[in-house]
């Protein structure tokens, strides 16, 4: 048995925290029997029920932001996740072989203090 700490509202997101989804979303908005387990958009995860690190599914902007102010912001865009601190054990993180994604706190942007974007 592990611990891990589940994040509560105030907590603040970390990108090296673990994020999944707390629904499955069909493609057509409930009115179909497609499902994608791959952005179209980002080639990221989604639809998953195993657990991926913050820094591959959620932009930087939310990474140092409370996990309210995320879920405020997209739950009404369907997206709601719940986001754990910790050891989780590697047979609940999903497997990330085969998706292209990217780890979003080596992107640099505009506005970031580093100029090396």
């Amino acid at each position: 048995m592990k611990t891990v700490q589940i994040l509560e509202a105030n907590d603040i997101v970390d990108p090296e925290d673990w994020c999944r989804p707390l629904q499955i979303v069909s493609m057509n908005g409930g009115h179909s029997d497609y499902y994608s387990f791959e952005s179209c958009y980002t080639g990221a995860p989604e639809n998953n029920v195993e657990w991926v690190k913050v820094k591959y599914i959620l932009g930087k902007g939310w990474h140092g932001k409370p996990v309210r102010e995320y879920t405020n912001a997209m739950s009404k865009f369907g997206y709601r996740y719940e986001f754990v601190r910790g050891d989780v054990p590697q047979s609940h993180k999903l497997n990330l072989k085969g998706y292209t994604i990217t780890d979003h706190t080596k992107v640099f942007y505009k506005d970031d203090d580093d100029e090396s974007y």
